[in-house]
């Protein structure tokens, strides 16, 4: 009798057992999505940090060039400045960019890099080329001979509506995007899902926003946030 109870008691145990199991696989379960979005809106929230020090790193330089905002490497070579990433190395490290080095990667791998892009070896996030084209390039979009341009921050009518860079999500090593193409039937370099839903933007006052892309750009609505002769 003794034993038929030592042999019922184990049976139970083992239930029991199982039943806890089951709870805590259960758990994981319910807990591992809330701690995906936890790490996901850290990386976010780091991303827009380093954003909105490339934004006070451009005001910095365009205080100190008569209003010009930095160039990329779309038009700075042809007019003989630094690309944006290099000008702006002494405002963000203290130390001018003269060269590749460990200065020079600490730079790159840190504020220039997303913690969540994927992409190796690449700039995380692109200047908006909208503010370096000439009046017949930009005259080519609005469809005149010759159309407004917007080198300095004073050019532009609204800079707290106004995108300047955004987060990169193409193959290539660029550090801009061609905003002006997407009225010409160009898809764009912008990585809109980055951060799940959101990516991260910086305006031409200096401030950063995580927002829909589509709240940025959308041909059908007329949304366009890139171009600054009609960011509203």
């Amino acid at each position: 009798m003794l034993a038929m109870h030592m042999r019922v008691r184990r049976a139970f145990t083992l239930v029991e057992l199982l039943i806890v199991i089951g709870l805590i696989a259960m758990l994981i379960g319910m807990l591992l999505p809330a701690i995906a979005g936890a790490q996901r809106a850290a990386r976010s929230a780091s991303c827009l940090s380093k954003m909105r020090q490339i934004g006070t790193a451009t005001l910095m330089y365009a205080q100190e060039n008569r209003g010009q905002l930095p160039r990329s490497t779309h038009s700075a070579l042809a007019c003989k400045v630094m690309p944006w990433g290099y000008a702006l190395s002494r405002h963000l490290s203290h130390t001018a960019y003269t060269g590749p080095g460990p200065a020079w990667e600490a730079l790159f791998n840190n504020v220039y890099r997303c913690p969540s892009d994927e992409r190796d070896g690449k700039w995380s996030y692109g200047k908006n080329v909208w503010f370096e084209r000439l009046p017949a390039e930009s005259g080519e979009v609005f469809g005149v001979r010759e159309g407004p341009v917007f080198p300095k921050i004073t050019d532009v009518p609204k800079s707290s509506a106004t995108v300047l860079y955004g987060e990169l999500g193409s193959g290539s090593m660029a550090d801009h995007i061609m905003a002006h193409f997407w009225h010409m039937g160009g898809s764009p370099e912008v990585d809109a899902r980055r951060h799940g839903k959101t990516s991260n933007y910086v305006f031409v006052d200096g401030h950063a926003e995580s927002r829909s892309f589509e709240s940025t750009f959308d041909r059908n609505s007329g949304i366009d946030l890139w171009n600054p002769a009609k960011a509203q």
